[in-house]
């Protein structure tokens, strides 16, 4: 009888450790402050990333959101740990992580993914009136290009030029150094078009300054996929339809798409991540609450893989531990 009454005290003190253990795990989670870096003010990733620090201060961890530009500035405040998490989309992700196109030469090893977001797509834009009706159209016209701080604009503009046989040298380039510049260009006149997210909160402003504007239909052709993922991989072809939140779809298009997704420096703690995991995973409805882009977010897929990119072991032990699927 003293050895069981000894079992059990020993299997107490055990619960007793482990659950101090999580208690100090999460204490140190909500304790810190965290920054997650998103793309330019006015893009989907910027609200969204708003969304994320609103409902992580709400689960008690303190999160700043800052709008920082393009991949080629928050990776690599990312990689080295300057900044804990990151918005990106899943292409640009493998990218930077892999070394390989914008990133040539620049492998990011340090990245790793938290999970799946929301879809989006991106295409090129026009004034609603202006006699530009196809991307073959394109041709000769003054174009948003060489964004410096967003060079996978420019990569997801080569691809869909390409899909109406078109590059560089068929239209005019007007330069910008970020999206916002690039679309106050457009705005003021000074080019006929620009290529971001549908949706977002820069082609809301686009469509209410000049009247209306019109996106541009990738043309159907049964190479499309091929072509456009041949100059940026891991993107995808879907059937946009018009809606009151998507300016500029006037009819059913084919554009480019990809998936918005969370990153983690592999720097970031294991707890810290799998708060961030869980608060996310166990908050679609205040996320929609706040953002209705969050209703494309199924979190049963979550941990869906990325190429070149790990789960980040926080999320991981998150995903395990609750029965998602990882792959």
């Amino acid at each position: 009888m003293e050895i069981s009454i000894f079992k059990r005290a020993i299997h107490w003190s055990r619960n007793l450790a482990a659950v101090a253990t999580l208690a100090v795990m999460s204490t140190t989670a909500q304790a810190q402050t965290v920054t997650i870096g998103t793309t330019a003010q006015g893009s989907l990733g910027s609200a969204l990333g708003a969304a994320l620090a609103k409902v992580m201060d709400e689960a008690g961890m303190n999160m700043r959101a800052v709008p920082m530009g393009g991949p080629e500035v928050t990776m690599p405040l990312l990689n080295s740990g300057e900044i804990q998490f990151s918005l990106a989309s899943a292409d640009v992700s493998s990218l930077a992580a892999s070394g390989t196109a914008l990133f040539e030469g620049n492998a990011h090893p340090n990245i790793a993914m938290v999970g799946h977001l929301v879809s989006f797509e991106a295409g090129w834009f026009v004034r609603a009136d202006s006699d530009i009706m196809s991307i073959a159209d394109l041709a000769g016209k003054r174009v948003s290009w060489g964004i410096t701080q967003q060079k996978i604009l420019e990569l997801w503009g080569r691809a869909q030029l390409a899909a109406a046989d078109l590059g560089e040298d068929d239209i005019v380039p007007v330069h910008a150094t970020a999206a916002p510049a690039a679309v106050q260009d457009f705005m003021a006149g000074r080019s006929d078009a620009v290529i971001f997210t549908i949706g977002s909160g820069l082609t809301s402003q686009a469509d209410a300054a000049v009247g209306g504007i019109r996106f541009l239909a990738l043309p159907d052709r049964p190479d499309l996929l091929e072509v456009t993922t041949s100059i940026v991989p891991g993107t995808v072809i879907r059937t946009v339809k018009p809606h009151e939140r998507r300016p500029g779809i006037i009819a059913p298009s084919l554009m480019m798409g990809s998936n918005l997704v969370l990153l983690a420096s592999t720097d970031t703690p294991d707890d810290v991540v799998a708060a961030v995991t869980q608060a996310i995973h166990a908050n679609r409805a205040a996320l929609i609450a706040i953002h209705p882009a969050f209703k494309r977010m199924n979190v049963d897929k979550m941990a869906g893989s990325v190429t070149n990119l790990p789960l980040h072991e926080g999320a991981l032990g998150y995903y395990t531990g609750n029965s998602v699927a990882t792959d």
